[in-house]
C-alpha cells in the first residue's frame, strides 16, 4: 500500500511475490476483469510466473477465467468464502491507496490534492487508527464522507477528513495557520495531486 514494509509483509504470506501482488490486485479491484497482459506490471514479474500465479489462484478458486473474444480475462471471486476476510488484510497492507484512489477518480477534476497524513503516514497506525486525509479542491466534506464511506465500512475504520477550497488553504497556509503548518511539515501519502502541487497551493 503505503510503503515497502507493507508489500513484503503482504507477500512473506504467499508462495512467491508474484502470486501476492496479483491477488492483491484482484482484491483492491474485485469488479474489474484483467487479461494476462495487463497483470505484467502488477506483478512485475515475468510471463511465465504470472501464468503459473494465475493457474495457481484459478485452482484455489480465488479468482475466475472467462474468455472474450480472442482473450482470457480473470476476476476477483466474490463468492470464494475467504473474499471478504483477504479483501480486508489486502486493504490494510498494500491496497488502502488504490482504493482511495479508485473512490476518488469520479471527482478526480474537483480535487488538486488529496494526501494522507498522521499515524497512517508515519507508519504508526493500529487496526482501530482513525484514517487521517486531508483534500483541497471543490470537493464538500458530505461528497467525500459518501465516496469513502464503503471503503471506511469494508476495514471497520473512520475517516477524518479535512477539505479545504484552494484560496482558503493558501491563506490559511500563508498566515501560518497552526494545523495547516502542521500539516505541511508532516509525512504525507498523496492519493492525487503530489508534493510540489501542494508546495505551489501553499505559496
Amino acid at each position: 500500500m503505503t510503503k515497502k514494509a507493507g508489500q513484503t509483509g503482504w507477500e512473506g504470506l504467499f508462495a512467491s511475490p508474484t502470486l501476492g501482488r496479483l491477488l492483491a490486485k484482484f482484491l483492491t479491484h474485485p469488479d474489474s476483469p484483467f487479461y494476462q497482459r495487463e497483470l505484467l506490471n502488477a506483478a512485475q514479474a515475468q510471463l511465465y510466473a504470472v501464468q503459473q500465479a494465475l493457474g495457481r489462484l484459478e485452482r484455489a478458486q480465488l479468482v475466475t477465467k472467462r474468455p472474450r473474444g480472442n482473450r482470457v480475462y480473470y476476476q476477483a471471486n466474490r463468492a470464494h468464502p475467504a473474499f471478504e476476510d483477504l479483501r480486508r488484510v489486502a486493504l490494510k497492507t498494500v491496497g488502502l491507496g488504490d482504493a482511495l484512489r479508485s473512490a476518488l477518480a469520479p471527482v478526480a477534476d474537483r480535487v488538486l490534492v488529496a494526501a494522507i497524513y498522521g499515524s497512517l503516514a508515519r507508519g504508526e497506525d493500529s487496526p482501530q487508527s482513525d484514517i487521517d486525509l486531508l483534500l483541497v479542491g471543490s470537493l464538500s466534506l458530505r461528497e467525500t464522507a459518501a465516496l469513502l464511506g464503503p471503503i471506511g465500512r469494508e476495514l471497520g475504520r473512520e475517516f477524518n477528513i479535512t477539505a479545504y477550497p484552494p484560496e482558503e488553504f493558501r491563506r490559511k497556509a500563508k498566515a501560518r495557520h497552526h494545523f495547516i503548518t502542521e500539516f505541511l511539515a508532516s509525512k504525507k501519502i498523496f492519493l492525487m495531486g503530489s508534493a510540489d502541487a501542494l508546495a505551489g497551493l501553499a505559496g
